[in-house]
């Protein structure tokens, strides 16, 4: 029977049972059915080539004795046996004490794993398809099954999420030719999958294998974790066939959910390769195994932090596939950008043409390598173009292993080119470690066939309505008393809107209504006046902000009452100097962040009370612009010494990050419109000393921050998602008009 009537032969079968339900399970239901005739074929061949060999399975539990049989058990018989014996017994191989490691690699496989099917005669009709047809002792049938796993993970592509587990087969094997690892390296895949990268190493170390012992040496030194089950099936299974008979060290594992410093140097790694998943959010905690300045709930970032500490020193060498949003990222990507340029030589970004993960997803991504030790001095950038004649990937005509020669004819003998150009250090720094660096050799082309547009056009809405939705239960998870809530999709559907819901939460926050009640206990309570700390006698009618209805166990402050407010330095033309103290403007806050771009230096004594500190907030007190009065920045980078002029102030309190977030809540920026003017805006030291805050407990702040964080986050993807779909939609409406 051919490869394809084979699969066909065998979903088709499964279609017809009530308990299959989509590609996703059948290709599970395949999948350990398929794991157990290796399991059985690859018994056969270890009692002739290892001495004493003993099967971890009692004898019935063997495929060639339930399974082999086509006249064997069926129908409800079968049914029972499976779900009541065969599951149960192989589930606990995983856990019982004195199993031989091939007894645990069975284990682990079936600890998750899971019988779909109801009906014991079609199950029957599945297994007698499988026996007939493929022996794995057969060297042609081996062969034959690399091809039906790569059917698989075609199929997976379009299972739903499932296609995260696929990644091209020139991409890893690219990779791989690039890392060159060698037989007694060890080499890592995090996020591992179904094991293409390793599948590949295994490959290409072979080329170097000298004797027996080799084989030996590349089993300790192939390592891979996989979160979820079906993945690590298959990954099991593919390391099987490709000549790691106990691939202990692929475990079945979050690889995150372990703290960063209980790693230690028996854990270092020679070379890391892997596609992590990107675009994903991890479970609530899992940030906290991580140091402040990495800790985030994108799975991406977490992933590249863990990479760049599992590095061996001297050896280190990484390959890793990220999106576009890494190399254009702020926040947690920049610090993590801003290290592996301080600690490791970025050497290369391989920028890949939209389309080849499709139809998994169109977002584009990038291949990053670096090594560890020298801090990077250029990066070089190669753009991979599409081969004549094609104007994007598909499934019919998808990346080949040939293009790659580009890359790797250059990589050794590197020269700028229409693909090629380098950037250096100086350049990214001063872009505040934005990578995202476009070819200036070329045009950018948009494809003008309507087809091809309408296939990105919808890849592009399916990832818009993905994180439109993960943003919806993200804020309807702690509070379901939203009223917004259930006209959320109709409602944000412009960046126009998404900017007012990211005004939304911050009202939400600082009225003690974004965190989850269940979860802090906190009561709330209608406040009439200030809290016992500030008396009715102190309300001033000048105060900018008036009280509202805060959770019980909040107090209103005044600022003057929790840090220190100073304004700025007065100088004049003749103190500027070009090896002054450098002076902060308003020009200098840029999107809650200081751009340390057109500097002002000053020559003058400057006070104590003046010099600016780590996580001190600067603010725009005066300017002849109103909108501009007000906005502010955290001082979290320091080059060296600093003060602030006159039209600013400096506010530092222990609670700066809340503090930071509710100057820019909407509750904080109306109040402005009331403030004092004569020939300019401004908020005087008085007025912002007896501003007054809703502030919650110090626990209870830090959650507050973390959570406004995530979900900006999200309305970033999902802005960032409407203007994709918008811009192509006037894309196609073009093409379509150029051909009336």
């Amino acid at each position: 029977m051919s490869l394809s009537t084979l699969i066909k032969t065998i979903q088709d079968i499964m279609r017809k049972d009530v308990g299959v339900d989509g590609d996703a399970q059948r290709i599970s239901q395949m999948v350990w059915l398929l794991f157990l005739k290796i399991f059985d074929d690859k018994e056969k061949e270890w009692e002739i080539t290892i001495d004493n060999y003993k099967s971890p399975l009692q004898s019935r539990f063997k495929w060639s004795n339930w399974a082999a049989n086509d006249e064997g058990m069926t129908g409800e018989e079968l049914i029972d046996f499976v779900n009541n014996d065969l599951f149960p017994s192989l589930k606990k191989l995983s856990t019982t004490a004195g199993v031989t490691p091939h007894g645990k690699i069975v284990g682990s496989v079936f600890e998750d794993a899971y019988n779909y099917m109801k009906s014991g005669t079609l199950l029957r009709q599945v297994i007698n398809t499988i026996q007939g047809d493929v022996d794995f002792n057969s060297s042609s049938d081996r062969h034959v099954f690399n091809d039906i796993y790569e059917k698989i993970l075609q199929d997976l592509q379009s299972a739903g999420n499932a296609g995260e587990y696929y990644t091209p087969r020139a991409v890893t094997q690219f990779m791989v030719d690039i890392l060159n690892p060698q037989l007694g390296e060890r080499v890592f895949d995090p996020a591992c999958g179904t094991g293409g990268f390793l599948v590949n190493v295994i490959e290409h170390k072979k080329k170097s294998f000298k004797t027996d012992k080799d084989i030996a040496k590349l089993q300790d030194n192939i390592h891979g974790i996989e979160k979820k089950p079906l993945p690590h099936m298959l990954a099991m299974t593919n390391m099987m066939l490709h000549g790691i008979d106990v691939p202990s060290n692929i475990r079945h594992d979050n690889t995150l959910s372990k703290p960063l410093k209980d790693y230690g140097p028996k854990d270092r790694m020679d070379v890391i390769i892997t596609n992590p998943p990107f675009g994903g959010v991890e479970e609530d905690g899992i940030e906290k195994n991580f140091p402040k300045k990495y800790q985030t709930r994108e799975t991406a970032d977490l992933f590249m932090a863990l990479i760049m500490h599992l590095l061996r020193a001297d050896t280190g060498r990484a390959g890793v596939v990220l999106p576009d949003g890494f190399l254009l990222g702020e926040g947690v990507k920049t610090n993590l950008k801003r290290e592996l340029l301080r600690e490791f030589n970025l050497h290369t970004i391989v920028r890949l043409p939209r389309g080849v993960f499709s139809p998994y997803t169109g977002i584009n991504t990038n291949i990053l390598f670096f090594d560890k030790g020298e801090p990077t001095k250029n990066v070089w950038f190669f753009e991979h173009p599409y081969p004549d004649g094609y104007k994007s990937y598909s499934r019919s005509k998808p990346l080949r292993i040939e293009e790659f020669d580009l890359e790797k004819k250059w990589w050794n003998n590197r020269k700028q080119s229409e693909y090629a150009w380098k950037v250096s250090i100086k350049e990214i720094e001063d872009r505040n470690y934005n990578l995202d660096f476009k070819n200036p050799h070329s045009v950018e082309f948009i494809h003008a066939e309507p087809e091809i547009l309408v296939e990105q056009y919808e890849l592009i809405n399916n990832e818009l309505a993905t994180n439109k939705t993960l943003l919806k239960n993200e804020l309807q998870k702690n509070r379901e008393d939203f009223t917004f809530i259930k006209y959320f999709d109709k409602l944000f559907t412009t960046t126009e809107n998404v900017v007012k819901l990211r005004k939304l939460i911050l009202d939400l926050a600082v009225r003690g209504k974004l965190v989850d009640q269940n979860m802090n206990d906190i009561p709330i309570n209608t406040i009439t006046a200030y809290s016992s700390k500030i008396d009715k006698k102190d309300l001033n009618v000048n105060d900018i902000i008036k009280p509202f209805e805060i959770p019980k166990n909040w107090k209103w402050l005044r600022f003057g009452d929790i840090g220190e407010t100073n304004i700025g330095l007065t100088y004049s033309p003749k103190d500027i100097s070009e090896n002054g103290t450098i002076v902060l403007r308003s020009s200098n806050v840029q999107n809650g962040k200081i751009d340390l771009k057109d500097l002002v230096r000053v020559d003058k004594q400057i006070k104590e009370n003046l010099v600016v500190k780590e996580n001190d907030i600067l603010i725009c007190a005066r300017n002849g612009s109103k909108s501009l009065v007000g906005k502010a920045a955290i001082i979290q980078e320091m080059p060296e010494s600093m003060t602030f002029g006159a039209f600013m102030a400096i506010y530092r309190t222990e609670y700066y990050e809340y503090v930071y977030q509710f100057l820019q809540s909407p509750v904080f920026r109306n109040s402005l419109e009331n403030v004092g003017t004569t020939t300019i805006n401004q908020i005087t030291q008085n007025n912002l000393k007896n501003t007054i805050i809703p502030l919650p407990p110090s626990e209870e702040q830090l959650r507050i921050v973390k959570r406004i964080k995530q979900l900006f986050e999200l309305c970033d993807k999902l802005e960032k998602n409407i203007e994709q779909s918008s811009k192509k939609q006037s894309q196609i409406l073009n093409a379509v008009l150029a051909q009336v």
